[in-house]
């Protein structure tokens, strides 16, 4: 006879978390199936992603701009709360799997994000699987820093503190481009790194794996090894540190907050990067969200621990890099 005591993986989603998730499924329905073409997922993705996406802080500036890349000029999104002077900025990098998502994937994040902290963000696109493998998503997001860091001033960004994240690949990403300028000689461009459940490691045995990579949480271990080896098809490449950054030296890098989601079957990623940087005594934050799963930063309408998220974000930010510009902080 079935114990009823027992308390299943299951049991500890939030219930806000349930219903984020019932609802995303209405909205994806709601939209019709998307045809079997990557541009036709991609494209659905979007769209239920601009459902979630409505209401929110205004901006001063929001709109869409492009950089300078090796590939094409690079699509981003640009935030910029009302202030004066050269501001602080925040470059972003969606998640997606590596192979969909863009610019305003977390649209409704980054203005909450910058309403809060005070900075700019640009929110940047970076080329996906299948079209482009490792290195190349690195590549270009290295071009667009290098960029900001010549051309900040035309934006009435202040070139000495930007900082770089995102969520899932796009702190992957994002961890390989902070690693890349280390190893380039430029360890101070970069003034901050935010990982968001980030994919950090190519382990597939972990604790948080075999508890949750059964299909229950979103994914599965057989998705997240389709995923990691789509982005690194060459196996003697999933040892290089700019795509797995557990395998990185911190030294050189800047301070890094790590946010992973409980119940997230890649959560043990952020937890060994975590250990490393403290074994390093290189300067990180942690902090794990309970009763939630991956992706839930893109629930903060509906979920308090994505609100949660925001906030620790837009802290870090301030911490690291201040608000507003120069010149106000020193009249302050």
């Amino acid at each position: 006879m079935p114990n009823d005591n027992i308390v299943k993986p299951t049991d500890r989603i939030h219930p806000q978390q349930l219903e984020a998730l019932k609802r995303n499924a209405e909205i994806a329905a709601a939209l019709g199936t998307p045809g079997e073409g990557i541009d036709e997922v991609r494209a659905h993705a979007e769209a239920v992603r601009a459902v979630w996406n409505r209401g929110g802080p205004e901006m001063d500036t929001n709109e869409a701009r492009t950089i300078p890349g090796p590939f094409r000029d690079v699509p981003v999104q640009f935030y910029r709360p009302k202030a004066e002077g050269n501001l602080p900025v925040f470059v972003y990098l969606h998640g997606g799997g590596f192979r969909i998502g863009g610019p305003l994937s977390n649209d409704r994040q980054m203005r909450e994000i910058a309403a809060s902290w005070g900075g700019a963000i640009i929110s940047a696109d970076y080329v996906h699987v299948p079209e482009h493998t490792f290195p190349d998503p690195i590549d270009e997001v290295v071009a667009v820093l290098e960029w900001l860091a010549e051309n900040a001033g035309d934006w009435a960004l202040d070139a000495d503190r930007i900082a770089i994240g995102g969520a899932s690949a796009g702190a992957s990403v994002s961890l390989g481009a902070a690693i890349t300028l280390r190893n380039k000689g430029r360890p101070g461009l970069l003034k901050a790194i935010s990982s968001l459940y980030g994919v950090l490691d190519y382990n597939l045995e972990t604790g948080s794996m075999k508890e949750f990579g059964g299909g229950d949480f979103m994914f599965t271990r057989e998705y997240v090894q389709m995923v990691y080896d789509g982005y690194v098809p060459n196996a003697d490449d999933r040892t290089d540190s700019r795509v797995f950054a557990v395998n990185a030296d911190p030294a050189g890098l800047p301070p890094i907050f790590v946010a992973a989601a409980e119940l997230d079957p890649i959560r043990d990623d952020s937890l060994t990067f975590a250990a490393t940087l403290k074994e390093a005594k290189h300067f990180f934050a942690l902090e794990v969200y309970p009763g939630v799963m991956h992706a839930f930063f893109g629930y903060s309408p509906v979920i308090d621990e994505a609100k949660r998220l925001v906030n620790d974000v837009a802290n870090f930010l301030g911490r690291t890099l201040g608000a507003g510009s120069q010149n106000d902080q020193r009249r302050a």
